[in-house]
């Protein structure tokens, strides 16, 4: 059981799991030998299972239409495999095979199924899952070939990851992992507005967290809507956003600050706080890339610096 539990803290997918919990998974985990050569698992097999390598290697493979097999990536000693494909209901599309001879850990042991211990011990699939989402994030940033043979999946959950749930914008994931890569791809010119809402707190203070959350709705839908369609609104934290504003020049970035300025002293929320307040104002910071920042930690930084001195000056204007 010892040496099962120090394996498995080796998995990042069991990173937050507790002691308990551990022991769990390890009651729930059998050690199978495989001799050099032998296959672990086959193209159309369930994927079901997270596999990690107490001794040997694993080749994992696959079969072109031509016949000839393409390796795609080969584990050693401490390593897992499987975790990328436990929520993936497609059959396997590749193979697994021992290079050598392997002693493997598999969780759930053979004869068990995934999905019935996650049913059974929610709080740990609810850490495992988290730790999955990590794990799959970092992997698609490092683009390795297994992971773009799922790319459609792979999109559609990195899209889930870098989005507001509350608001539909991006959300800081993107604006710290994903920005600063796609930074030189929107052009030599790139500006960014960072807005806030003044008079936020007094809504939610007042009115409750689900009036709060709505007017963040709404805060989210006028940024979008005013935004032009190469625009990108993001949700910072809290009440704060960012618009990415690519191949925009200073002055045409001024215009759209005081197009969003229009637009929120026109928006009226009285129906929503039943006319307790019915405004909302908003300070917004302006910066430029590369003459007030030198990268995107620099231009969100100056543009929210900007925004504060907005704030502290009464609110409602631009900086």
């Amino acid at each position: 059981m010892v040496s099962k539990i120090d394996l498995l803290r080796k998995v990042r997918i069991f990173t937050h799991l507790g002691e308990d919990e551990l022991r769990v998974v390890a009651r729930l985990s059998r050690y199978y030998m495989y001799t050099k050569d032998e296959v672990i698992y086959r193209e159309g097999s369930r994927r079901e299972e997270i596999f990690i390598i107490k001794g040997g290697e694993v080749l994992i493979s696959r079969e072109d239409a031509d016949g000839s097999r393409n390796d795609l990536a080969r584990f050693i000693p401490g390593e897992s495999f499987g975790e990328l494909e436990l929520l993936d209901n497609e059959p396997r599309v590749n193979r697994a095979t021992a290079a050598e001879d392997a002693r493997l850990l598999i969780f759930p042991m053979k004869g068990v199924e995934f999905r019935n211990v996650m049913t059974r011990y929610p709080r740990i699939f609810a850490l495992v899952l988290h730790d999955l989402l990590a794990l799959i994030a970092g992997r698609i940033r490092s683009t390795n070939r297994l992971i773009s043979e799922k790319s459609p999946w792979v999109q559609g959950l990195r899209r889930q990851l870098t989005t507001d749930k509350l608001t539909g914008l991006l959300n800081r994931t993107f604006l710290d992992e994903d920005f600063p890569s796609q930074l030189n791809e929107y052009g030599s010119e790139v500006c960014l507005l960072v807005i806030k809402p003044d008079n936020f707190k007094q809504v939610n203070d007042n009115f409750g967290h689900e009036t709060g959350d709505r007017v963040l709705q709404i805060i989210a839908e006028t940024i979008k809507n005013t935004a032009r369609e190469s625009d990108i609104p993001a949700r910072y934290r809290g009440d704060e956003f960012c618009v990415i504003l690519p191949d925009t020049d200073s002055k045409t970035a001024d215009e759209i600050a005081q197009n969003m300025l229009a637009a929120f002293e026109s928006l009226d929320i009285g129906q929503i706080t039943e006319d307790g307040i019915g405004t909302i104002t908003v300070s917004i910071g302006v910066s430029r890339y590369s003459g007030d920042a030198p990268d995107c930690v620099g231009l969100i930084k100056t543009a929210f610096e900007k925004m504060l001195t907005v704030r502290e000056s009464g609110g409602g204007g631009i900086s």
